[in-house]
């Protein structure tokens, strides 16, 4: 009985530690909501949220806007209007002469751009 368990309980051991050396590193999540409607067009993989919309990545959050349009193939994001940012050690550069509220992300980038 003893050897029995011993050879399960190492069994279980090689497995766990095989299944976490072959683990891939998942890409960038996102999670976002809009109150007035999400456009998503797969041909472009644009993904456009409208009134009071949310995003959240794991280095940056955006709350409130009045617009986020999200480019998964060139992964970047452009937020439109007022809008809370929230910001994991990172850079918002600023550009004063700019009268817009614009702000320019590349998913995964320390720096944030206002345009």
């Amino acid at each position: 009985m003893k050897t029995i368990f011993l050879t399960l309980s190492m069994i279980l051991v090689f497995t766990f530690t095989g299944y976490a050396q072959e683990e891939v590193e998942s890409e960038t999540k996102l999670t976002y909501s809009a109150e007035e409607f999400i456009k998503l067009d797969s041909e472009e993989e644009i993904i456009t949220l409208f009134g009071n919309a949310n995003l959240k990545t794991d280095l940056i959050e955006f709350k409130n806007a009045d617009k986020i349009i999200i480019n998964k193939e060139s992964e970047e994001i452009l937020v439109i209007g007022e809008f809370t940012i929230i910001f994991k050690d990172g850079i918002i550069k600023e550009y004063p002469e700019s009268k817009k509220h614009h702000l320019r992300y590349k998913i995964g980038e320390k720096i944030a751009y206002m345009e």
